[in-house]
């Protein structure tokens, strides 16, 4: 194979396409490159959705995928969890590549470029082990008209033996120009009395993006640096949405004891590198909420609830 068609191969491998009631299935036999598939984001700016865009009924599905042990261990590292165990978000970033495949296909409508990570829901029902094989499917859900344009969801899934032992849904902006729907501010997902809540500082340092970039293989340039975050429009470099959302989760999870098995995470403003921020979070037993808030102006960036097994 010339290096042209293995480059090209990295970023789209070959993949065999199962027709089932609920769409196509592209089966694949190995992972694709997620560095290559981000390359590939430019040359989505072309698509235009419309008011009437839906996501495509596409999936694609490996199988026999294993956790690796030295990658927990990094993940775990950057993210502040303790110990060996696979966290609960450790999922969502392991099929990140297919999530960039599914949406680099030409059957999607929507560009790369631009799109907002709102939030994810996920659950667990069972423990993920290091070396167990597992078969993951991503596929596109939802699309609901918004005042700001599109939302789409994606799902991911972990199957052991033929049961789900994990599951994700991860909800996207795309921005539609001249879209005009009513719409109200959707309810916040916490409420924290704050006679009972209790305050923990979390500094955000300038590299941050960098250091999780090297285990998650996201390499998106606006988490990267502050030069090439402002080709894009922002003022400094932003935090990855799903290393705040892991490194909240260690935190709380910790003061709840427990196997988390529930985690809802609405991501609202940027987390930007550097920058000083509060955790405002409570604890009740097997459940916690929290809120992660700007030191400068106590704007919540981030929101999100957290239940053990015991009351998933």
């Amino acid at each position: 194979m010339s290096r042209k068609k293995a480059a090209a191969a990295a970023v789209q491998p070959e993949a065999s396409a199962v027709s089932t009631p609920s769409g196509i299935v592209l089966e694949l036999k190995s992972l694709p490159n997620a560095k290559a598939l981000l390359l590939k984001a430019a040359a989505t700016a072309t698509r235009k959705p419309t008011i009437q865009t839906v996501a495509p009924k596409l999936a694609v599905r490996i199988n026999g995928v294993k956790f690796d042990e030295k990658w927990i261990g990094a993940y775990n590292t950057v993210c502040g969890f303790e110990g060996s165990d696979i966290g609960l978000t450790a999922p969502q970033v392991l099929a990140s590549a297919l999530h960039l495949y599914l949406m680099a296909r030409d059957e999607v409508p929507f560009p790369m470029l631009g799109m907002v990570h709102l939030r994810n829901i996920i659950e667990a029902t069972s423990d993920l082990v290091v070396g167990q094989e597992h078969d993951i499917v991503v596929s596109f859900g939802e699309t609901r008209q918004t005042p700001l344009g599109l939302e789409f969801d994606v799902h991911t899934r972990f199957l052991r033996e033929g049961q789900v032992v994990w599951s994700g849904v991860m909800s996207i902006l795309s921005r539609v120009k001249g879209i005009r729907l009513p719409g109200a501010k959707p309810a916040a997902l916490v409420d924290i009395d704050p006679t009972v809540a209790r305050y923990v500082k979390l500094d955000v340092p300038e590299n941050q993006g960098r250091q999780y970039a090297k285990v998650s293989n996201d390499y998106n340039p606006i988490h990267i640096h502050a030069r090439s975050a402002a080709l894009f429009g922002f003022p400094k470099a932003i935090a990855h949405g799903m290393w705040t959302a892991a490194r909240l989760l260690a935190d709380v999870q910790r003061e709840m004891g427990g196997v988390p098995a529930f985690y809802e995470v609405r991501f609202k403003q940027p987390v930007f590198l550097p920058s000083s921020n509060m955790v405002k979070f409570h604890v009740d037993g097997d459940s916690g909420q929290f809120q992660l808030l700007a030191a400068k102006d106590s704007r919540v960036l981030m929101e999100g609830v957290i239940r053990n097994r015991q009351t998933a």
